[in-house]
């Protein structure tokens, strides 16, 4: 079942995809990082950012808050047009958890891939697994139902032309969830969890470079 491809109209929203389809105006994006708050966020971290990524000419198409259906949409819309990027990394569906199922989320991530695909055919693909999410204030957890998505993505993609990495388990510790150190909400990095993804990133953009 397709899921349905969903605009939204807040000012964030619209305001950040203004802002995505400037940037192709301005230079010659070779690597994208496609999400939502997840991505998004390492614009509040700008130094790790540029030491990790500025020598490929990234461009962060995050926005914080959508969901697999929103960057459907964004995709759809203008995002992807004109530009021809060597690789597109993508880490999306933690905001589907809730409302959506298993199968759902998997296909929305599939769906994705494949409206990249046909647009850029150059382009090498990256799908990363749902980082880990500690129980939230309702009492919900989510490791068994992340660990069946991404073992999901895992078969889907193996001896592919998209590569699928799952680097959130550098985030877990020896108690089998990530320390508030690093994600003080259960939910977002800060700046330490980014210092622990962006090598294992770059490590993936190396390899396809």
């Amino acid at each position: 079942m397709q899921i349905e491809a969903v605009m939204r109209t807040d000012d964030q929203s619209v305001a950040k995809h203004n802002k995505i389809l400037g940037m192709k105006a301005e230079y010659d994006i070779q690597l994208v990082f496609l999400g939502d708050s997840l991505t998004r966020r390492w614009e509040d971290n700008l130094d790790l950012w540029n030491r990790y990524f500025s020598a490929y000419n990234a461009a962060n198409f995050g926005v914080g808050g959508d969901c697999l259906e929103n960057i459907k949409w964004r995709i759809l819309n203008g995002e992807l047009d004109g530009i021809n990027p060597k690789v597109i990394i993508i880490l999306a569906g933690t905001n589907n958890l809730d409302k959506d199922s298993e199968e759902t989320i998997v296909n929305g991530i599939r769906e994705i891939a494949e409206i990249i695909r046909h647009k850029l055919k150059n382009t090498r693909l990256v799908i990363l697994g749902l980082l880990p999410r500690n129980v939230n204030e309702t009492g919900i957890n989510y490791a068994r139902k992340i660990g069946r998505i991404n073992r999901q993505l895992d078969s889907l993609y193996a001896n592919t032309e998209i590569t699928y990495r799952d680097i959130g388990t550098d985030l877990i510790n020896e108690q089998g969830v990530v320390s508030d150190t690093i994600m003080p909400d259960g939910l977002h990095l800060n700046s330490n969890g980014y210092e622990i993804i962006g090598p294992k990133l770059k490590s993936i953009i190396d390899e396809l470079w």
